[in-house]
């Protein structure tokens, strides 16, 4: 591990214990944004960490980003971090000074129409902007909106977290900028993101099930020492390691195949970790007040977000209907192989 990325790890590790726990978390569920936390995060420049130096960033890799979501997602963070990081990225790469302010994102892969409307967006109530981000033919366009001009129909997510409709009867007064960035590659990005937050969440059900089994006995034994919970946790520590590896992989590469692998492989741990953790735990996983619904409820809310799983399992798998015999195995061990898809 680098030196800056143990860093940025121990760093969000300590903002996320002092900042959130179970009340933050509760709270989310009643639309209130975790003030502390993104303060914090804020404050020592975890936020704008992506955005160009000469902007206010400090130009970190989308790996040692990724680092920051997966503490996340092992503490059950709520608000919007991902979005944040991201947005500020982006305004930067613009020559807009990164200030960390809290931020709304939407992903628009067919653009909007002369009405428009907003799906699923996260925290837009925390925010003072919503930048739109839709696909160019040389790149992207963002549109830096002002929150307050869009009307909200309030929803909420599998976790209970926000996830709004935002509409307007036209698109707001906002800046807009075009940036040279391919569509596909801002998917990219964020769906790494999240999926290391889905694998911090993943790793906290695998070890505190671990603990669990160890701690409560039956039959004057730690249910742990049963065959048939051992049998589960070793699927479970399986599902564990392959995701981890294939994901700091595709973190550390520019490939789209390696992104649509990873969110594929993370798919199935994701399922496992919400069905063996549950099954271990018996009817205490499921209690409200128990810390495990926290990760699994996030989980599933999680498991689409910027690409759905059949999304990314179809990029993966058309990747591969061009070829031969001949070249069938040499494109599986390309990491480097580019897939053009849209979601």
């Amino acid at each position: 591990m680098s030196e800056n990325l143990e860093f940025f790890r121990e760093t969000a590790e300590r903002i996320l214990a002092d900042t959130v726990g179970t009340a933050e978390i509760e709270a989310a569920e009643e639309r209130c944004a975790p003030k502390a936390l993104l303060d914090a995060l804020r404050e020592n420049g975890i936020l704008t960490m992506l955005a160009p130096e000469e902007q206010g960033g400090i130009d970190a890799t989308l790996f040692e980003a990724m680092a920051i979501m997966r503490a996340a997602g092992y503490a059950a963070a709520p608000g919007p971090v991902l979005e944040t990081l991201l947005g500020q990225a982006l305004l930067g790469r613009a020559g807009i000074t990164a200030d960390g302010a809290p931020l709304a994102l939407a992903l628009m892969p067919d653009g909007i129409g002369a009405r428009p409307e907003l799906f699923d967006i996260s925290w837009a109530e925390a925010v003072e902007h919503v930048l739109v981000i839709m696909p160019q033919e040389d790149g992207i366009r963002v549109s830096r909106t002002p929150r307050s001009a869009w009307s909200i129909e309030k929803g909420t997510d599998a976790a209970g977290e926000p996830r709004d409709h935002l509409h307007a009867q036209e698109m707001p007064v906002c800046e807009t900028f075009d940036l040279p960035i391919p569509f596909q590659e801002v998917l990219r990005q964020a769906s790494l993101l999240r999926a290391a937050q889905m694998l911090g969440a993943t790793e906290w059900s695998f070890q505190r099930s671990v603990e669990y089994a160890m701690e409560r006995q039956q039959f004057g034994h730690e249910i742990g020492k049963f065959q048939a919970v051992q049998q589960m946790l070793a699927e479970l520590a399986d599902h564990v390691l392959a995701s981890t590896v294939i994901l700091e992989a595709a973190g550390t590469s520019d490939s789209l195949m390696l992104a649509a692998a990873a969110r594929a492989r993370l798919a199935d741990a994701t399922d496992a970790a919400i069905a063996i953790s549950h099954q271990v735990h018996g009817a205490i996983g499921f209690s409200r007040e128990y810390a495990l619904n926290h990760r699994t409820k996030r989980l599933m809310a999680w498991r689409n977000d910027y690409g759905s799983i059949p999304y990314w399992r179809r990029t993966l798998g058309r990747n591969f209907l061009s070829h031969s015999r001949e070249t069938l195995w040499p494109a599986v061990a390309d990491a480097g192989s580019e897939l053009t898809d849209r979601p």
